[in-house]
């Protein structure tokens, strides 16, 4: 009874291991490189909302544009009520979420997603998405910590 419990212990575990490297070989080759942008240093952005972050993701949209979704996950400080949103293409900052201001001796995380379609301004080819936001008045402050932004085609 020992000996079956212990070879079935080591294929649960071989499954696991095999079930988890397809995993992540597969989110690997889901996301190109150019369209996930992970930074780790803390950048601060001051000013009236809304502005350019200067942190961007492109993804190429074949003929047929479809829409795509973008993630960004982040840790940051705010010391006035600040809003993170995405310009697509140069366009003006668009659907922005509005951060709760904590001060600046406390880090906070928060996920946002957006869906962005053809009519938000995708184009066929090369399109970008850019970071933006800024706060309720010229001396709020975001600093950003630990983030992912990415964007991945919908199908």
């Amino acid at each position: 009874m020992n000996i079956v419990s212990k070879v079935a212990k080591k294929r649960i575990a071989g499954l696991a291991f095999i079930l988890a490297y397809l995993g992540i070989a597969t989110l690997a080759f889901a996301v190109p490189p150019d369209q996930v942008l992970r930074k780790g240093d803390t950048p601060s952005f001051t000013g009236k909302c809304c502005f350019g972050f200067g942190e961007s993701v492109t993804v190429t949209e074949p003929a047929a544009i479809s829409p795509v979704v973008v993630t960004f996950s982040t840790d940051y400080q705010a010391t006035n009520l600040n809003s993170l949103g995405i310009a697509v293409n140069g366009h003006p900052c668009q659907d922005a979420f509005a951060l709760d201001p904590y001060g600046p001796t406390y880090f906070r995380s928060r996920s946002f997603q957006w869906v962005i379609l053809p009519s938000d301004g995708l184009i066929k080819g090369n399109n970008t998405i850019t970071l933006c936001g800024g706060g309720a008045t010229d001396t709020a402050t975001i600093t950003l910590g630990f983030r992912t932004l990415a964007v991945t085609i919908s199908k």
